[in-house]
This record gives C-alpha cells, sequence and structure tokens, in this order.
C-alpha cells in the first residue's frame, strides 16, 4: 500500500511542485486550475501509484501542447478559450479518473478500478485531442448529429482531423500502459482504451449537439458555450441551462469508465 509511505507522499509533492512551476513558467493552466490540478496529481500518485500518474501526466503534457499549437496556429475561434485550463477543466477531465485510482490503492481488487482508470481517461485523451486537432482542420467540420456544416469551435461538431487526433491519444495511452503497467495485458488495454476512448469522445460530441446549452452574446452577437461574453450575460439559445461543455466532459469519462469494466467483465467471462 503505497500512500501508507511516507517516501510516497515527499515523492508526489517533489515531483507535483516542479510540474507546478512548468506550468505557471507556460502558462499552461491558471492559479485555480494549477491548484486542482496539484490536487488531482497527488491523489493519482499516491494512491494510483507511479504508472498511473505517469499516463495521466503523459495526457497533460501532451493536451497543453497541443492546446498551444492549436492556439497559435487559429487566432480567431468563436466558442474556444485562450488555451489555459481553469479548475472547472481540470475537474471535468480528472474527477472521475481520480475516484478511480483512488479507489483502485484502495481496493483489492486492482485491476477493475485500473481498468475504470485507463477508461475514463482515455475518454479525456481522445476528446481533448480531438477538440484541439481537430481545429486545425482546413475545411468546416460537420456537426454529428445532422452532418451539416457549421462553424469551427460549435458543441458537437466534428471532423476526420479530430478522430485522428483521438486516435493518436488512444494509442499513446495504450502504448504507455502496456508497457509500464502488467495489471491488464496488451490485449485487454487495447481493447479497453480503444473502445472507451471512442465511445466517449463520441458521446460528448452527441451530448455537445443536443443537450449541452449554447448562447448568444448581446453585445458582439457571436455563438458562444459561455453564459458570460463581453462582460454581459448571454441569450441562451439552445440546449439544456446546467449542461455546460465541463458537464458533457464529465459524463463522457464517467461513460469511459463504465465501459472499460463492462469490457474487462465481458473478457473474464469469456476467457
Amino acid at each position: 500500500m503505497s500512500y501508507l509511505n511516507p517516501f510516497t507522499h515527499i515523492e508526489a509533492l517533489t515531483i507535483l511542485v516542479i510540474i507546478f512551476l512548468l506550468s505557471i513558467k507556460f502558462k499552461f493552466v491558471d492559479l485555480e486550475g494549477l491548484a486542482t490540478s496539484f490536487i488531482v496529481g497527488y491523489l493519482i500518485y499516491v494512491f494510483g501509484g507511479r504508472l498511473c500518474f505517469l499516463a495521466l501526466i503523459t495526457f497533460y503534457l501532451i493536451s497543453v501542447v497541443f492546446t498551444k499549437i492549436r492556439v497559435r496556429r487559429v487566432k480567431e475561434l468563436e466558442n474556444k478559450e485562450d488555451g489555459v485550463r481553469g479548475w472547472r477543466n481540470v475537474v471535468a477531465n480528472g474527477l472521475t479518473v481520480t475516484v478511480a485510482a483512488v479507489a483502485s490503492g484502495l481496493s483489492t481488487d486492482q485491476k477493475i478500478f485500473f481498468a475504470a482508470y485507463l477508461g475514463a481517461l482515455s475518454s479525456a485523451f481522445a476528446d481533448t485531442l480531438a477538440t484541439e486537432i481537430g481545429l486545425l482542420h482546413p475545411r468546416m467540420p460537420r456537426l454529428i448529429t445532422s452532418m451539416k456544416r457549421v462553424k469551427p469551435g460549435t458543441p458537437g461538431a466534428v471532423t476526420h482531423l479530430g478522430y485522428l487526433g483521438g486516435l493518436i491519444g488512444m494509442t499513446t495511452l495504450t502504448l504507455i500502459s502496456s508497457t509500464i503497467d502488467k495489471r491488464l495485458s496488451f490485449y485487454e488495454t487495447a481493447i479497453i482504451v480503444y473502445s472507451s476512448g471512442l465511445i466517449g469522445m463520441t458521446v460528448d460530441s452527441i451530448l455537445g449537439a443536443t443537450v449541452q446549452a449554447k448562447y448568444r452574446c448581446r453585445v458582439c452577437g457571436k455563438n458562444t458555450e459561455s453564459s458570460i461574453h463581453c462582460g454581459s450575460t448571454a441569450v441562451q439559445i439552445e440546449g439544456v441551462k446546467y449542461i455546460n461543455t465541463h458537464t458533457v466532459n464529465l459524463i463522457s469519462t464517467i461513460i469511459g469508465a463504465i465501459i472499460a469494466i463492462t469490457i474487462l467483465n465481458t473478457l473474464n467471462i469469456i476467457k
């Protein structure tokens, strides 16, 4: 039980402080996001172990790099932020992952919760890269529910390049997880990561297109995901008021974890 070892806590704090300072220097996350990320990273390191943490930090670093690339390449996107992540983004993508990691550390059946961890992380990883890389697509994306052309950044918009980005995330996670952690075989890891990631990112797009709240700014007239725009309260034009992009992301990671557990149980039955 690594969480009972004081050296594990010291090691976690040391590594996280280094990442914390680098994140401040390169403006990956705002201060509230950093504080939340610190808690998420600490719990995952202490309870999930170094291997879970390595998968998490790989997701974090690759995601912020692609975000920075996207922000530099795409100067004006109506519905997207400036690339600096906040605490809501951290919670949306990290809550399910953290719960699974803590449960893995406390449970005698680490395999099932590690699968849930991979499923949730795969969903977040695939969706994040699909969004960031998909926004670099030279053509107008299509809305996943109707296949109509829509503006880049529209919730529920998809592109071939975006799905390729998701595939990059899933492949990266599969290779890292299967190489450094032997709780699951390569076969099990690959099926769990690819299935959870693909379903999770697709559900995210469907929810974004259907139930996620969309607004129109009273000042500039632009459509936005935020209820506040140009310093004024925006008018809701679609979706459910309390379902925003962060809610959709959280739901997708939960679904990713459930898919992973279901697949692992199915594979165990087949064996």
